[in-house]
C-alpha cells in the first residue's frame, strides 16, 4: 500500500491530518520500512560433523563460538521472530527451534540427529532468556533469617543415579546443578559434551555445558521423571550460584514441575517443602 493510501486511511479513521501529524505519520512508516529491509543474513558455514565430533571440547568450543558470534544478531533475530528461547542452525537454515527455557531441546539427541542427517555439526544457539534467574535473597543464605524453599530430586544417567536437595526457585526456569559434581559422580563426561558455554548471573559470568539427564521426583510413595536438559555449571564452589546460598549443590525452577505437575506446599513456620500428586 502506498503511502498516500495509508495517510487516506488514517483521515477516514481519525479525520484529516494536519502538517505535523502527516509527517509523522510519514517517518514512522519511512522507519517501519527500514527495519523490514535490515534482515540480516546467515554468515559462514558449520564445521563437517565427523571433524568437529573428534575435536576436544575446547576446539569444538571454539570453534562454534566464533561462528556464533559471527551470527549473533541473525540468531537473535530469529528467535525473536519465532518467540524462540533456542534454535538448531546448519549453514542458516533453522533445523529446529523451541522453549521456553531448555524445553525440548534434548541436546544430546539433536545434535547427534541433525549431525548425522545433514554432515554438518549444527549450531544450537540458546538465548539468554532461556538462562534467566531472578533469585534475591528451606536452605540457610547468606542473609539473616532467610531461608531458601528445597526439592528433593534423583538425577538419573543411565543405570547411575544420584539423589540431592536442590533449592527450589520459581524465579528461575531451567535446572542448574554442580557440573564438577555431576562429573564425579559419574553422571556427565565433559569431553562428550556439544561445547562450553558462558553465561551471566548476578553480574558474574559462569561456565557451563548442557547436557540431558533424567531427573525425578517422588511422592505418594510414587516416582515421576522426565528426560531433560539441564545446566551443568563448572567450577560451582566460585559460581554466582552460591553466592546467596553457600551450601546449594543445584537450583530447581519452573521447567521440572511444569512437565511433573507436582503440588509444592511451602510451609514457612516450619521451613519445610512437602510434594505430592494429585493423580
Amino acid at each position: 500500500m502506498k503511502v498516500e493510501d495509508i495517510i487516506a486511511e488514517v483521515e477516514k479513521q481519525l479525520g484529516p491530518l494536519d502538517e505535523k501529524a502527516r509527517k509523522a505519520v510519514e517517518l514512522a512508516l519511512a522507519m517501519a520500512e527500514g527495519e523490514k529491509a535490515e534482515e540480516l543474513a546467515w554468515q559462514g558455514e558449520n564445521p563437517p560433523f565427523e571433524v568437529a565430533a573428534r575435536m576436544s571440547l575446547e576446539e569444538r568450543s571454539q570453534l562454534l563460538e566464533a561462528l556464533e558470534r559471527r551470527n549473533l544478531r541473525w540468531l537473535e533475530q530469529q528467535c525473536e521472530k519465532l518467540g524462540a528461547h533456542w534454535l538448531v542452525v546448519v549453514d542458516g537454515q533453522i533445523i529446529a527451534f523451541g522453549g521456553p527455557g531448555l524445553r525440548n531441546l534434548e541436546i544430546d539427541k539433536r545434535v547427534e540427529t541433525v549431525g548425522r542427517q545433514t554432515g554438518k555439526y549444527p549450531l544450537v544457539f540458546i538465548h539468554p532468556m532461556a538462562l534467566a534467574v531472578e533469585e534475591t535473597a528451606g536452605h540457610p543464605t547468606t542473609v539473616a533469617g532467610d531461608f531458601y524453599p528445597t526439592l528433593s530430586i534423583l538425577i538419573r544417567d543411565g543405570g547411575n543415579q544420584v539423589p540431592l536437595v536442590a533449592d527450589f526457585d520459581t524465579g528461575a526456569y531451567g535446572c542448574f546443578l554442580d557440573g564438577d559434581w555431576l562429573v564425579q559422580m559419574g553422571l556427565v563426561n565433559l569431553q562428550l559434551g556439544e561445547r562450553l558455554r558462558c553465561a551471566v548471573h548476578l553480574n558474574m559470568t559462569y561456565a557451563y555445558v548442557v547436557r540431558t539427564l533424567t531427573v525425578a521426583m517422588t511422592a505418594n510413595g510414587e516416582q515421576r521423571e522426565v528426560s531433560q536438559d539441564v545446566i551443568c555449571v563448572l567450577n560451582w564452589r566460585q559460581s554466582p550460584f552460591v553466592a546467596i546460598n553457600p551450601n546449594r549443590t543445584a537450583l530447581v525452577g519452573r521447567d521440572l514441575c511444569l512437565v511433573l505437575q507436582p503440588v509444592v506446599t511451602l510451609n514457612f513456620a516450619d521451613k519445610t517443602t512437602t510434594v505430592a500428586w494429585l493423580r
